[in-house]
């Protein structure tokens, strides 16, 4: 969006129109034409200074400077040409050698010492300051020009026609110069922003030169006055000026240009005019001088001018020093940047030579920083990505960027990935000088990105076990009550010993899903009293027959008695099974002669313990003091985390306890000790199970009534043969509907409900139930095989819960306690 109004054709001969119009009108009265000719002559040169003003927020540094520069050229035009008005009033007629002139000069040329500024390099803050006095220098030029060959004749007693014709010589010059220094700007500035602002101030100046020339002749013969339409040669370039302020685009962030590529301000450049003066000033009065006063004249201002100029250069001079010094200091505090970075940066030259690499690369590649100078970049990658250095090359040489993995190689031979971005630097003529490459140990991430794939894997099993655990559950306990039903109705001793086995073989499929289920699923933090022994042999029940099919042998030697400890259970397996992983994992890699694993558990009243060996290689001197810490692993990328262990340790540390590296009991292999606070002993299973009484006619009051909600057929007609026999009049139920309906028409002693139903859930019927008799919401019993979502919800946290596969016991057991506590 444009900040300032574009003068349009349409408004720009309108202002022509105007001014000839008003001109011509005045005609019979040459001092008031001459007054409004030269006042809307300054008025159109004060807009194009408005203009700047009022966009001068939008350009920063030199190219603020440039405009800056049109500003004041087009404030001192304007006052010489207020002046040559002043002069007009007074004599009458145009005149041309007064004061004014001088400003009216060094207005004209002004444009053209603002494109010394080259605005379209950007926008160069640092140096704002020596351009500055790069254009000074230049004024101070033009000046001297002026002042010498115009103002210093017009006070000798010489010719009014010589004089007048030097000036407009000098006049045609400088035009001529405007037009060849905006073209050189356009052609430099023809790929860049500022080719538009060029392109502007070259049509308005070209124009302009040709119409001095018909101006200049007018002036030579008299035919000029003010208001005539030999002043388009002023008009034309004051409309072009305001048309590039006004569409002149905003300054970029310094940091947005390429730094790389950004001119270094030279002395030199003041030097040449300051140079010049002297040259020219004295040079001339020894080929042409004037004689008398006008030689004392002269050597007056080239003295000045001389003094001058010295005065510059030294500001100039003192200027570079500073920026020097500045730049010195923004270049140590880069040096010191890039030394203290942990990234990896190495440059090298075209050719792949090492030429640079800072404190980082060295550390990590593992060579000195001066033997890493006098290497090659191939040398310091694998093998396997040699080729692919040229193809890096010729990848930046066309999109200026790279980025990707490389492999390095580290000078003991290890290797490790690093993402890296390589860029190039480049000379003026946009030759490649450098290659740099920022470069960041990626096996840190991969370690972390790996730990969270195991961790969307492990929250993947763990659904996938749920839904195991439920299909496996129901015909296993299919299984285990249609056993029992066998076995009360058949009383020859070899089919019931038979039975039994069949029913003891099921119990321990369940067992071993409920391990799987209490391993996969996240439970409470809360801590809880356990028998360790207890867990340890869950967990070796988890993992025995894997280890047998790699010909692992586990051997459990557990205390004899009940090993109490308050703790989280799924924490306390997570810990075992991380250890029993590693030794697992050594075993397989050193391919150890008759591997087994052995696991032992003691208790000495104060503290409890888990010990697991193993006879593989064992770890090294140099490894143990590292084997606990975050992501260390002597595993290859992708094959572990690091993070087993040191998560172990920090389990045990908030448990009270310790675990830590022991000596193996054979002297070989690894070995690791758990301890945890002993708590109070855990009761006798017998003692703490209430007395089995099974609800039967013989003993019950009278005909209890029970509801059955299951959508398996097989369960629930199992489920209701056992009541039956209890002396319970069942109703069934195998959908949420049909139980809601069920309870709608009828009350019920007990409910035993199936947690996963096809139209709903046990949760959901339990709300209904709520809904329409709340008297028998106490009463209802849940039936599954994995509990876990109950735990989250602390309206059902408290239900009773009868647990796949259950054995007749089980459910007697779950009877009494609910009508012992009903």
């Amino acid at each position: 969006m444009l900040e300032s109004p574009i003068p349009s054709l349409a408004f720009c001969g309108l202002y022509v129109v105007v001014y000839l119009a008003t001109a011509a009108a005045l005609s019979p009265w040459p001092m008031a034409r001459s007054i409004t000719s030269d006042g809307l002559l300054a008025l159109l040169s004060l807009s194009v200074v408005a203009v700047v003003i009022r966009r001068r927020k939008a350009w920063d540094g030199v190219q603020r400077l440039f405009w800056d520069m049109f500003a004041v050229s087009q404030v001192l035009w304007a006052v010489g040409e207020i002046g040559f008005m002043y002069g007009e009033i007074l004599d009458g007629r145009p005149s041309w050698v007064r004061w004014h002139t001088m400003f009216s000069l060094c207005g004209g040329i002004g444009p053209m010492i603002a494109v010394i500024a080259r605005p379209d390099r950007g926008v160069r803050k640092s140096a704002t300051g020596a351009v500055a006095v790069d254009l000074a220098s230049y004024g101070l030029l033009a000046a001297f020009i002026y002042a010498y060959f115009v103002m210093v004749p017009s006070l000798l007693p010489a010719s009014r026609e010589q004089v007048e014709s030097v000036l407009l010589t000098l006049v045609q010059t400088h035009r001529l110069l405007l037009v060849a220094g905006f073209a050189a700007g356009y052609w430099f500035a023809r790929d860049a922003e500022w080719r538009r602002v060029y392109q502007t101030i070259l049509i308005g100046t070209s124009a302009g030169f040709v119409l001095r020339i018909l101006t200049n002749r007018a002036i030579a013969s008299g035919a000029y006055y003010s208001g005539s339409i030999y002043d388009l040669a002023w008009i034309v370039p004051f409309f072009a000026y305001l048309a590039a302020a006004a569409t002149a685009p905003r300054s970029p962030a310094e940091s947005s240009e390429n730094l790389a590529r950004l001119p270094a301000p030279s002395p030199l450049t003041s030097a040449v005019p300051v140079l010049a003066i002297p040259a020219i000033g004295y040079g001339l009065l020894w080929l042409s001088p004037l004689g008398g006063a006008g030689d004392s004249f002269r050597v007056l201002l080239t003295t000045i001018c001389t003094a001058g100029g010295l005065g510059l250069l030294t500001l100039r001079l003192s200027v570079q020093s500073s920026e020097l010094h500045r730049a010195d200091e923004h270049l140590k505090l880069l040096a010191a940047a890039v030394e203290q970075t942990g990234d990896l940066i190495i440059i090298t030259t075209p050719d792949s030579r090492i030429e640079h690499a800072n404190e980082a690369a060295s550390r990590a590649l593992g060579y000195p920083r001066a033997q890493l100078t006098s290497m090659s970049l191939p040398e310091v990658l694998d093998a396997s990505q040699h080729d692919l250095v040229d193809q890096i090359g010729a990848h930046v040489r066309a999109h200026g960027i790279w980025r990707g993995t490389l492999q390095h190689r580290r000078a003991d031979g290890r290797t490790f990935p690093a993402s890296s971005t390589v860029v190039a630097l480049r000379s003026e003529d946009g030759a490649v000088t450098h290659f740099v490459g920022v470069q960041r140990d990626s096996t840190e991430e991969l370690r972390l990105r790996d730990q969270l794939v195991n961790s969307e894997r492990l929250s993947a099993v763990g659904e996938l076990v749920a839904g195991v655990a439920h299909e496996i559950n129901n015909p296993l306990q299919t299984i285990v009550g249609c056993v029992e039903l066998l076995m009360e109705e058949n009383r020859d001793t070899a089919v019931v010993r038979d039975l039994q086995m069949v029913r003891q073989e099921a119990a321990r499929a369940g067992q071993i899903v409920r391990n799987l289920l209490a391993f996969v699923r996240r439970g409470s933090p809360d801590r809880k009293l356990i028998d360790l022994n207890e867990v340890v042999r869950a967990m070796a029940d988890l993992r025995e027959f894997h280890l047998a099919q790699r010909g692992v042998t586990l051997t459990l030697d557990l205390a004899p008695t009940r090993l109490p400890v308050v703790a989280n259970r799924d924490e306390i397996q997570q810990i075992i099974i991380n250890i029993l992983l590693n030794g697992e994992h050594a075993l397989q890699a050193s391919g150890t002669a008759h591997p087994r694993i052995t696991i032992r558990t003691h208790g000495d009243g104060a503290m409890h313990s888990v010990q697991i060996s193993d006879n593989g290689p064992g770890i090294s001197q140099e490894l143990k003091g590292r084997i606990f810490e975050p992501f260390f692993t002597t595993k290859e990328v992708g094959e572990g985390t690091g993070l087993g262990l040191s998560i172990s340790i920090g389990i045990a540390r908030a448990h009270g306890g310790a675990l830590e590296l022991c000596d193996p009991p054979g002297g070989t292999g690894a070995c690791f000790r758990l301890t945890i606070p002993a708590a109070a002993p855990v009761p006798s299973e017998t003692a703490a199970l209430p007395a089995v009484t099974p609800v039967t006619p013989a003993n019950g009051a009278a005909m209890r009534r029970a509801l059955v909600v299951e959508d398996e057929v097989p369960i629930r007609q199992l489920v209701v043969r056992l009541l039956e026999r209890r002396g319970y009049s069942v109703v069934e139920a195998a959908s949420r509907g049909s139980a809601r309906d069920a309870v709608i028409n009828g009350s019920f002693d007990v409910v035993l409900c199936d947690l996963r139903l096809a139209d709903g859930s046990g949760t959901e019927v339990v709300e209904d139930i709520r809904a329409v008799r709340p008297d028998i919401s106490r009463r209802i019993i849940f039936v599954t095989g994995d509990a876990s979502g109950l735990a989250s919800d602390p309206d059902l946290a408290d239900m009773p819960v009868l647990p796949k596969p259950f054995t007749s016991s089980d459910l007697d057991r779950a009877l009494n306690a609910l009508m012992a506590s009903a």
